[in-house]
């Protein structure tokens, strides 16, 4: 389906504004004007963000109740379960507070469910089988907990305490918790439902570290530094795709600087194992290259083989587990692309199946770790809600992705009675489904799409910040972009546009890519700027001249040398 390629016209006024009150250079004006930063004191904060300016913990409803509540298990020497979830969010959450209550001397332990053996989120069966064998006192639950009453009734039940960390909306009531520490309910004042789960969980500690430094707890101990932890934050807050404005760029810039100037063994070990440049790490990097090992762990094994390389202590050590999350992440692609070549194949060879406003397929034997990675390129090429789920006895459990404007989580609320359970946001959900309820549950969620959607929802647009010439391209260009990063969702990494481009070379690299050599064939300089396009292994070769080219610009490390490259997004001959 043609892409609509939509330029933006930011407004000149206030363009000018930014550049006259804040001495911007109009392109960075331009650019933040273009993601609705549009006002000084928003512009201001957003360039210069810093720490002690982020909004105040005891706003969180119920952060006190918990920092109170914990302080007491560190005095008493009780002892501590965090629960954890198995993405890179609840890994670097669980993370996080083991590093802070480790460091404070509490009798800390940790627990990740198996993906596929347990399933999402704290349960009742976990009470029984984990906190009561264990003699745990409390439980926090980091990036889950919200939709638990029933385990949270099950602890009450045994006289342990329950305080909830999580940044999911509630499906109802809360659980009877000691407290619920969730910028999402009703009645929380804060204004933070932009957090990540590690951000709410290191809200946490920011209280818990006041709460203990006014009862006199650090006297004679070391109080553990908080931005020593930003590194983990960023990792989670990046990975979990939140929007990277207000406390998430604050974190994630923080973070992104600790990675670069003292990255701590498990993630030096990655960043190794990834071929990233410690030294010039960026937020691409994160989402591209160190999430996908570090979820690749929760996907194909356990997730505690993430959680052990973030809290390794020794550079062996930590080389190991990388080694290993790197091995897990290429049988993790293979099986993700054995996946998507199945379901195309079986889509090419059914005109029918393609008509459809949806794909939604059920298979008994694929990987239920990699089905929301295998549902969002299926959207990409589609353009259309994919839903995939997998299993062969009762119940089948599987992955939704959705493109923008098309609500997949009010979708599956309008089928909430024919589901056993679903959870997630306008973009991606998770759902369980009894599979004598899967024919229903199709012809219902199709027939509801349609009725709630028109042809144009499904025409894919790319957004172009600005038409530039290639020869255009120079150091000021490249200073205001490293001016706004880091990029990432809600703060969109720009995206440029240039008409009548040459091409002035091509080749085929990693079997998929596509590597370029371009230039503006009236350029008064006739500069050859490198280009790579991904996965374009099935669209043949280019023609030697393109009528506009959509691309980033972004920094080359290549041998040892420095340069940029442009990133081809889109193509028009």
């Amino acid at each position: 389906m043609d892409t609509i390629w939509d330029i933006q016209q930011p407004d000149p006024d206030r363009v000018q504004q930014l550049c006259q009150q804040l001495d911007l250079d109009p392109l960075a004006a331009h650019l933040l004007v273009n993601r609705g930063i549009a006002t000084v004191d928003a512009a201001r904060r957003f360039l210069d963000p810093a720490l002690s300016a982020i909004k105040a913990p005891p706003s969180i409803t119920d952060i006190e109740t918990a920092a109170a509540r914990t302080a007491r298990a560190l005095i008493n020497t009780e002892k501590i379960l965090i629960f954890g979830d198995y993405d890179v969010d609840g890994v670097t959450g669980t993370a996080v507070l083991l590093d802070f209550i480790g460091q404070a001397g509490g009798r800390v332990a940790h627990y990740i469910p198996h993906r596929r053996r347990e399933g999402y989120g704290l349960k009742a069966g976990h009470i029984d089988a984990v906190a009561v064998p264990g003699k745990f006192a409390l439980i926090i639950t980091v990036d889950c907990g919200i939709s638990s009453h029933e385990a949270v009734e099950a602890a009450n039940r045994r006289g342990i305490d329950v305080i909830i960390t999580d940044h999911h909306m509630p499906d109802g009531p809360l659980p009877p918790a000691l407290a619920v520490v969730n910028p999402q309910r009703e009645d929380c004042p804060a204004c933070l439902e932009h957090l990540a789960g590690v951000g709410m969980a290191f809200y946490f500690l920011i209280q818990l570290r006041t709460h203990l430094r006014q009862t006199g707890f650090w006297q004679g101990r070391r109080e553990p530094n908080l931005k020593h932890l930003c590194d983990l934050v960023a990792l989670g807050t990046v990975a979990d795709m939140v929007p990277l404005v207000k406390e998430n760029r604050t974190f994630a810039q923080t973070g992104l600087r600790l990675m670069a100037q003292n990255p701590r063994p498990g993630l030096l070990a990655l960043m190794d194992a990834s071929r990233v440049d410690a030294c010039h790490i960026e937020a691409d990097d994160i989402s591209f290259r160190l999430a996908p090992r570090l979820n690749a762990a929760g996907r194909m094994a356990h997730a505690d083989l993430a959680v052990d390389l973030l809290t390794a202590t020794d550079a062996p050590t930590a080389q190991r587990l990388a080694r290993k999350l790197d091995a897990l992440n290429r049988t993790r692609q293979e099986t993700e692309r054995d996946i998507v070549a199945q379901i195309i194949d079986r889509l090419e060879r059914d005109p029918q199946a393609q008509s459809r406003p949806a794909i939604l397929i059920r298979d008994t034997h694929w990987h239920e770790g990699v089905l929301g990675i295998a549902a969002a390129r299926l959207v990409r090429r589609y353009a259309k809600p994919v839903i995939l789920v997998t299993g062969r006895e009762t119940l089948a459990r599987g992955s939704a992705r959705s493109l923008p404007g098309i609500d997949i989580f009010a979708l599956l609320q309008a089928c909430a009675d024919l589901l056993h359970a679903f959870g997630g946001h306008a973009m991606a959900a998770g759902l369980t489904i009894a599979i004598d309820q899967w024919d229903a549950f199709r012809r219902r969620f199709e027939a509801y799409l349609e009725a709630q959607t028109a042809p144009a929802d499904f025409i894919p647009h790319l957004a172009i910040d600005m038409e530039i010439a290639l020869d255009a391209i120079d150091q000021r260009l490249f200073d205001t972009l490293a001016l706004l990063r880091p990029f990432g969702q809600g703060v969109p990494e720009p995206v440029f546009m240039a008409r009548d481009v040459e091409v002035v070379r091509q080749q085929t690299v990693g079997g998929k890519h596509r590597r370029l050599q371009l230039r503006s064939p009236d350029g008064i300089r006739r500069r050859i700027f490198p280009a790579i396009e991904f996965n374009v292994a099935d669209e043949g070769r280019l023609p030697n001249r393109l009528r506009k080219v959509a691309f980033h610009v972004r920094r080359h490390n290549w041998n040892g040398s420095q340069g940029h490259q442009l990133h081809i997004v889109a193509t028009e001959t």
